[in-house]
Order: structure tokens, then C-alpha cells, then sequence
């Protein structure tokens, strides 16, 4: 349910913005010492470990920070301490979604009605579609086809890391143990496989919290990429699987945040990208 208080939530969703810390070529050594230097960093909530593939095929580790305000995270994108060479911030939108146990507005556990308008439905005052049941498995729709990348195209994308996107969401649910894992996984890797076909995914990754709750950290290209998959039936399926009653989850939330920008440590690169 869409909700502008995350009192309940975790810290990491309560946060206001958060910023990405990324360097090339860097091992294991350098993001330890980041991550404490992050930690001692005014108005640090949470953060998450980053690997991944630059354009050039070289290893880039970096950090997702949650922080309390945009100020913070524009002081730690401009701070030497971490020994970064590229940073971006991203501020998070002041709706978001929570769900069950972590809903300030009281305990419920339930589904959207609509989706949230892409940037063309705003510009024309276009009411978004309803959230409808999804499609059978195996059947394309329009969005599929419009978010989907064919294989040519695909092999000639650009690759980016997380710091050189435009949007991204952050999101956990908290699951009633591992056999609600085990049901999950028959909607969750159909969801990555269509995310991973979208041409606006840059990134992502999974993270745990005990005792059983899942996180996502999702990166875009920009804010309607992200919303574009949210209308994948891969994605509809999950959502309406775990909130339509509470015998595998009893809480979830869904903060998205935009990019405001790139900055640059010390004799840093900025990079590829932008927005």
C-alpha cells in the first residue's frame, strides 16, 4: 500500500537519501576500509556491498549508503575518506509503498489498485492502468515487448555500473521462514530473468536480514525504466503472490530513489552516463 510514513519499517527505509561510492580495479581491502570510513560518516544508517562489470570488462566494488538527509549524502559523495573515484547521490521520493507488520497506518497486508504513472501519463493526464492480474506464464504482453531488449540490441547496450544510474529502488520483505523461500523461488527467478532482459536494468542484488526477510537493490537507467518494470507480469505475479494473504510474508516495503547527479572524489572520473 502506498504510504509517505516508514516509522515501522526498517532504518534502511526510513532513510532520505543514499549515494553510491565505486572504484575500479578495487579488491576486498579497499571496500573494508570504505565501509568504515562510511560508517563514521554523519548521518549513516545502512549500507550494502556493490561488484560488479564496468564497459570495459574491468571489476568495479563499491558501496550503496543510506544516509538520513541529500545533505548528507552530497558531504559523503565529496569526502576523500572512502577513497573512491566515482559517487552518485539519489534522493528518495517522499511516497513510497509498506506493507503488513512494517505499515505505520495499521497492520495490512495488501496490493496497490493502480501503477504509478510513467512520465508520458502525467504529461498527457492519463490515469495509470489498474494492477490486473497477471497473464500465464509464457505469454508476452506489450510491456514485455516494450521493456525488452532482442538479442542484438542487447549485446550492444552500453554496460553500466550502479553509479552511473538514473533511479533505482530499495526493498526488502520480511518471509515466515525457509519454506516460504522455497515458494518464492518459483516466482522470483522468472521476475530477474525478465528484469534482467529490460533495457533500462543496470543492476541489482539481493541482500538478507535475519531471520527471514529478503531484500532487492535495483538499479535503472532512469525513473521509468524502474516503473516499467514494475508492470512486468513476472513482477505482478510476485507482488500479488505474497500480498494476497499472510501465510508466507507479514511485511514488506518499496522506497524508490532518483539521481541527482554525479560527483567526483579527488582526482576522480565521473564516467560514462548521467542524467
Amino acid at each position: 500500500m502506498r504510504t509517505r510514513d516508514f516509522s515501522r519499517a526498517p532504518a534502511e527505509a526510513r532513510a532520505g537519501a543514499l549515494v553510491v561510492l565505486e572504484r575500479t580495479g578495487a579488491g576486498p581491502r579497499w571496500t573494508r576500509g570504505a565501509r568504515r570510513a562510511v560508517r563514521a560518516a554523519d548521518g549513516y544508517v545502512w549500507s550494502a556491498g556493490v561488484r560488479a562489470r564496468d564497459a570495459a570488462g574491468s571489476t568495479v566494488r563499491g558501496l550503496v549508503v543510506c544516509v538520513a538527509t541529500p545533505a548528507h549524502a552530497a558531504a559523503l559523495a565529496g569526502s576523500s575518506a572512502p577513497g573512491h573515484e566515482r559517487a552518485r547521490t539519489f534522493v528518495a521520493e517522499a511516497e513510497g509503498y509498506s506493507n503488513g507488520v512494517w505499515r505505520a497506518e495499521g497492520d495490512v497486508m495488501a496490493h496497490v489498485e493502480r501503477f504509478t504513472p510513467l512520465t508520458s501519463e502525467s504529461t498527457r493526464g492519463r490515469t495509470p492502468p489498474l494492477v490486473a492480474p497477471a497473464p500465464p506464464r509464457g505469454r508476452r504482453t506489450p510491456v514485455d515487448r516494450a521493456g525488452v531488449d532482442d538479442p542484438a540490441v542487447a549485446a550492444a547496450r552500453p554496460v553500466r555500473t550502479p553509479a552511473q544510474a538514473g533511479a533505482m529502488f530499495l526493498g526488502a520483505t520480511r518471509y515466515r521462514g525457509p519454506h516460504s523461500w522455497a515458494a518464492l523461488a518459483r516466482e522470483w527467478y522468472p521476475m530477474v530473468a525478465a528484469m534482467r532482459r529490460m533495457r533500462g536494468h543496470v543492476w541489482h542484488r539481493v541482500y538478507w536480514a535475519p531471520p527471514f526477510t529478503l531484500g532487492t537493490i535495483a538499479f535503472f537507467a532512469d525513473r521509468d525504466a524502474l516503473m516499467l518494470f514494475a508492470r512486468l507480469p513476472a513482477h505482478r505475479r510476485l507482488m500479488t503472490w505474497i500480498t494476497r494473504d499472510r501465510r508466507h510474508g507479514t511485511g514488506g516495503y518499496i522506497r524508490v530513489h532518483v539521481a541527482t547527479g554525479v560527483g567526483d572524489a579527488p582526482g576522480g572520473d565521473v564516467g560514462e552516463g548521467g542524467t
